[in-house]
């Protein structure tokens, strides 16, 4: 650039005067927003529903390709052990020398470390996706966020103890794909993944291609994972909201049990009760069988691989017969209805109260836990309100008819008894009452200190509010797991270790 003269200069100084007094606008268009970064959570767009489509796909025929599924299992537990030691190594050092400078449990820092160290620790990396290790990775920096806030006495529930390294024979094959090609293929038949390729379905895609195809839908991560012996792709996607017709402005009220799943009353007087299927329990039997059979049988053996299919296989019908049920009840209620009421039920202190080893299996098999957190999104969908009553209210024991103390002849009783009239009361039918009439019906007392019924809490996501209960303790929230299906191949389909 040439040198600029004496007037060159004055000159410019004038102009860059005059620039920061009068501001010039550039022509054309305005500079973006910049993204967000990996640190703030993922909202979904307005107008759009998250919304998830699991297929189960068939091990490739192909030696090397299913070695390759199972390569990026592997890869996946890799990149969490590996930051995981350096992490403990790190602890240990600041033990010894307190100065030591340790490596940031951020994901960002985790993973450029491993970019770092990649070539050295792990020089056959390039064979899989990058995405086994960025999954690997960000499931560490979970797992030690979830430890600090439960130390901090930040995170509610029960403790969470420090990570542990992922044992090869008892974690989960799974991994996660948020880059590159996730789609379901024209024909419906064949699920494509980053570097694994194409997966032949079990069943049709046609419920997620055709939204893509369409443009109602977008795909932002696929996770394969396997169960027992089965090979599941799970996308998680955004979809446009569907203009359904309007929920009956009715109110229906929902008692959940174990002798019925669910008893349903509405403000039109209906009562329903939902059969619960009891699936564990209808299957105890042929379990025990099985289970001798499997432990005769010579580890390894295709004796003992089928009979550990079949052992497998029960366990897939009960979760799919738990998942039905539930999807059904909710359903129906998110489409039925415009207000739901439920209680807050703690499954875990429910199992400590039964005693009996039995009781706390049968709580167990009902999976009472998964209705709630169904019924937040589903009503949510059909912009439908979720109402969660006190937990310390005691819809049961409260007769729905005079408002007396109901008496109960033994634990868990299905028949109460009325104080004054003395007649037989149905203890699920009389809570769903009550639970659909709250709190209209408000009851001055229903205990023998006088103790006055709390308000319910009121919220369209079906969290509460953590008002106080009626002995002054505060309503906790929920924690669910979520069961994942599946079932194991037989002698003739499943690849066993070392072979397609």
């Amino acid at each position: 650039m040439p040198k600029l003269g004496y007037g060159h200069s004055l000159l410019a100084k004038l102009l860059l005067v005059l620039s920061e007094l009068c501001p010039i606008e550039a022509e054309g268009p305005k500079e973006r927003p910049k993204k967000k970064g990996p640190h703030h959570k993922f909202e979904v767009p307005q107008g759009y529903v998250a919304k998830g489509f699991g297929f189960e796909v068939e091990w490739p025929e192909q030696e090397d390709r299913a070695c390759l599924v199972r390569s990026h299992f592997g890869a996946r537990r890799f990149a969490y052990n590996w930051p995981l030691g350096q992490v403990k190594s790190d602890m240990d050092a600041r033990k010894l020398d307190p100065s030591h400078k340790s490596l940031p449990w951020d994901l960002y820092s985790l993973r450029k470390e491993w970019n770092r160290v990649k070539d050295q620790v792990a020089p056959w990396w390039a064979g899989n996706s990058k995405e086994c290790y960025s999954s690997g990775i960000a499931e560490l920096c979970t797992a030690l966020k979830n430890w600090k806030a439960s130390k901090a006495r930040i995170r509610k529930g029960k403790k969470v103890g420090f990570p542990r390294f992922k044992s090869k024979m008892k974690d989960q094959g799974r991994v996660r794909f948020s880059t590159g090609a996730m789609r379901a293929e024209a024909d419906r038949r064949t699920v494509t993944l980053p570097v694994i390729g194409p997966l032949r379905s079990k069943e049709s895609t046609r419920r997620l291609e055709r939204l893509v195809r369409v443009g109602r839908a977008e795909v932002l991560n696929a996770t394969l994972s396997v169960r027992w012996g089965r090979l599941f792709v799970s996308f998680a996607c955004i979809v446009q909201k569907h203009d359904h017709a309007p929920a009956p402005k009715k109110r229906a009220a929902v008692d959940l049990g174990l002798r019925s799943l669910a008893t349903v009353a509405d403000t039109d007087g209906n009562i329903l009760e939902v059969p619960n299927p009891a699936p564990l329990r209808k299957t105890l039997a042929e379990r025990r069988k099985l289970g001798r059979r499997l432990s005769r049988r010579i580890p390894a053996s295709h004796g003992h691989r089928e009979a550990k299919a079949k052992l497998a296989k029960l366990d897939r019908r009960c979760v799919n017969l738990r998942k039905q049920a539930s999807h059904q009840l909710t359903t129906m209620l998110a489409r039925n209805y415009q207000e739901v009421v439920i209680e807050d039920l703690d499954i875990a202190a429910l199992k400590r109260s039964m005693g009996r080893r039995a009781f706390r299996r049968s709580v167990s098999d009902a999976a009472l836990g998964a209705i709630r957190p169904q019924l937040t999104y589903k009503l949510r969908w059909q912009e439908a309100k979720l109402t969660v009553a006190d937990r310390w209210y005691p819809s049961s024991k409260l007769h729905h008819g005079c408002g007396c103390r109901l008496i109960e002849p033994h634990k868990l009783a299905k028949q109460l008894v009325c104080a004054i009239t003395e007649e037989l009361v149905d203890r699920d039918i009389n809570a769903a009452l009550n639970l659909r009439d709250w709190p209209e019906d408000k009851l001055a007392s229903y205990s023998s200190v006088g103790a006055v019924a709390p308000l319910a809490c009121n919220s369209d996501d079906g969290q509460d509010a953590r008002s106080p209960g009626a002995v002054g303790g505060h309503v906790r929230p929920l924690l669910t797991a979520k069961a994942v299906p599946g079932e194991a191949r037989t002698r003739k389909g499943t690849p066993v270790r070392g072979e397609a």
